[in-house]
């Protein structure tokens, strides 16, 4: 799912009326939500759906600003497999840094820039940390920590 994202996204963004490229970038997420229907979620959808739930922001865009810290987090415990989806991406040695790359594409930078508010960033880790996909990560996040993720893209 991740190659057929990272190929057909850039694609699409470029013209919305290439029915192939709609059609992988499609399947793209379809494999992609039977991956984390098996594997569950992390601290990155931990981040978006807390986000998301408090000012009520498409789930993609916030996904795609805040996976970057969450992969980078995570670095230290899962670098094998966060390399791997980076192969499958396009850039085995900084899958963040493709990550950010094709939310930039797609025009999402910055949470500022989605319209959280810097001083609420605090309250978004605590309810972070309580989510699911926070507690199963396979690092552990304390909120303070996951404060410090969001600051980083506000």
């Amino acid at each position: 799912g991740a190659a057929l994202i990272a190929d057909s996204l850039p694609r699409v963004l470029a013209d919305g009326g290439d029915l192939d490229a709609r059609r992988e970038l499609l399947e793209g997420a379809m494999h992609a939500g039977a991956a984390l229907a098996g594997a569950g979620l992390g601290l990155g959808h931990a981040m978006a759906q807390a986000l998301g739930g408090r000012y009520g922001i498409a789930h993609g865009a916030l996904n795609a600003v805040v996976l970057p810290p969450a992969l980078r987090f995570n670095n230290p415990v899962a670098g094998e497999e966060i390399a791997r989806f980076g192969e499958a991406i396009g850039d085995a040695a900084d899958a963040p840094g493709k990550v950010e790359e094709l939310a930039r594409l797609a025009g999402f930078e910055r949470l500022r820039d989605l319209g959280v508010p810097e001083s609420e960033l605090l309250l978004v880790a605590e309810a972070a940390a309580e989510r699911g996909g926070a507690k199963a990560n396979p690092r552990p996040a304390s909120p303070a920590e996951i404060a410090e993720l969001l600051r980083r893209v506000w």
